[in-house]
């Protein structure tokens, strides 16, 4: 009986609450009741949740956000507060699907981003960045979250944080957000136009941000940030990265791609762990497939050029800071990346000849998933690479000769890619070889891609090296 008798009190509290807070009070009553409604409730009651839900002024709660102070009869309550309160209520239902998926609650997404400060000692930014995870799952709060104001917002916070629970949040946001989007319009049979414009025009924001990071930071963040971009990158519907490149400036464009080839440089030009490596290459071969080729290997072209104006300089010891180095590491940079990969292509390519051969003889093996899962993900990325430099050579190799490719840095590179192409060929014929029938090889997912990078360079193989 004292229970029931508590349960209607508490009820009639939150009653005079919803009374205090309707559009008609003033901001006075309003505040007093929003700052008692999330003491009263619990989260095991989900109909006294909802029954706050529905009679919520969301209008005020956006207020509170936005406002840095409200005058009441007692004094100033400043924005911290403001804030806390809003939060509060609005994490009360961040935690209900059917409340989160509202529109009303995406509609608070914009403000919400406005409050997310760095270094937090509250756990205000933390609280927002919840709210966010969990209302940013349908259209409306996809679309929300995609304006460049409100990515403009969280990564800011990424960037600026020393705070690593604040840093993870906020990742793991624009990964949420970006995979949402990408799987609900790859999923989706019919266009959804608002969705579509929303990815389209989060991009640059998204892209010039990450790319900044990864050229100018030294630390954690930058392999947060090529994480990122190797996951949102191959998800993005090639028809909105089209329609991105059509309204965007070539100015902002070219901006982008220099800070991301710097960052790569700099990521190759390091000691990496394998993952770290596939995840720079999967970049790389989405770049090449976006933008083309000429980003990635036009400095082919000033290799002779660039020699000669180097051997005609006389030398200097002191080069540790010569900003000629950089601009010789950049030129150098598409050598660099097609080495590495025809490295890596080969030592797969070898492990699944062996490990095929193995099994063709009926001999024990060793299963690997992980390994084997990698190879069907990265033998057609790194093909995909090599595929771009025999085009691009097989199409630039009768420049004039002062802009012209270096005779012996082409031979060097017609070498890594004849010695390559000659392990797949072998792979490929013993697949061929080896496999019952043509549904078997359709469904080979190395045998397709090593037709196909077969096909092509034997169809360009005859480009000069002179």
């Amino acid at each position: 009986m004292a229970a029931h008798s508590s349960s209607k009190e508490r009820t009639a509290e939150i009653d005079r609450c919803l009374e205090l807070i309707s559009p008609s009070q003033p901001d006075e009553s309003k505040f007093v009741g929003m700052l008692l409604l999330p003491r009263l409730l619990n989260h095991d009651q989900v109909d006294s949740i909802q029954r706050v839900f529905d009679g919520m002024n969301f209008k005020f709660i956006e207020r509170l956000l936005r406002t840095s102070s409200v005058n009441s009869e007692t004094g100033e309550i400043p924005e911290p507060v403001l804030r806390e309160i809003a939060i509060n209520v609005l994490a009360c239902f961040a935690h209900y699907e059917n409340m989160a998926s509202n529109k009303v609650m995406a509609d608070r997404i914009p403000a919400l981003s406005t409050v997310l400060k760095e270094n937090d000692e509250t756990d205000g930014t933390r609280e927002a960045l919840h709210i966010l995870l969990c209302v940013s799952i349908t259209k409306e709060g996809l679309v929300r979250m995609l304006d460049p104001d409100v990515i403009k917002n969280v990564m800011e916070l990424i960037v600026a944080t020393d705070n690593e629970q604040e840093r993870q949040l906020g990742l793991q946001l624009i990964h949420s957000t970006f995979a949402r989007t990408c799987h609900m319009l790859h999923e989706e049979k019919k266009s959804i136009p608002s969705l579509e414009s929303a990815l389209k025009y989060s991009l640059h924001t998204l892209l010039k941000a990450l790319s900044k990071i990864l050229a100018t930071n030294q630390d954690k963040l930058k392999f947060e940030a090529l994480n990122i971009l190797s996951v949102v990158l191959p998800d993005v519907p090639p028809k909105i990265m089209d329609k991105f490149k059509e309204d965007s400036s070539q100015d902002k464009i070219e901006s982008v791609l220099k800070d991301l080839r710097s960052g790569l440089r700099q990521i190759f030009s390091s000691k990496l762990d394998i993952k770290y490596r596939d995840q720079a290459m999967v970049v790389i071969s989405c770049l090449l497939n976006y933008f083309g080729p000429d980003w990635l290997f036009s400095t082919l072209r000033k290799t002779k050029s660039e020699r000669r104006k180097n051997e005609k300089k006389p030398a200097n010891n002191n080069t540790m800071n010569d900003p000629i180095d950089e601009k010789d590491a950049d030129i150098k940079f598409p050598i660099l990346i097609i080495h590495l990969v025809a490295v890596e292509t080969r030592v797969m390519l070898d492990d699944i000849h062996e490990r095929r051969l193995k099994l063709h003889n009926q001999e024990a093996i060793e299963i690997d998933t992980e390994k084997e899962v990698r190879q069907e993900m990265m033998v057609p990325v790194c093909f995909e690479i090599l595929e771009a430099a025999i085009q691009y050579l097989s199409s630039n190799y009768n420049e004039d000769q002062e802009s012209g490719m270096d005779a012996d840095i082409l031979l060097k590179i017609r070498t890594v890619l004849t010695d390559t192409m000659n392990i797949v060929m072998e792979l490929l014929k013993f697949i061929q070889d080896t496999t019952t029938s043509d549904e078997a090889l359709e469904d080979d997912l190395i045998a397709q891609a090593s037709m196909r990078i077969v096909a092509l360079y034997l169809a360009e193989e005859g480009y000069e090296l002179d």
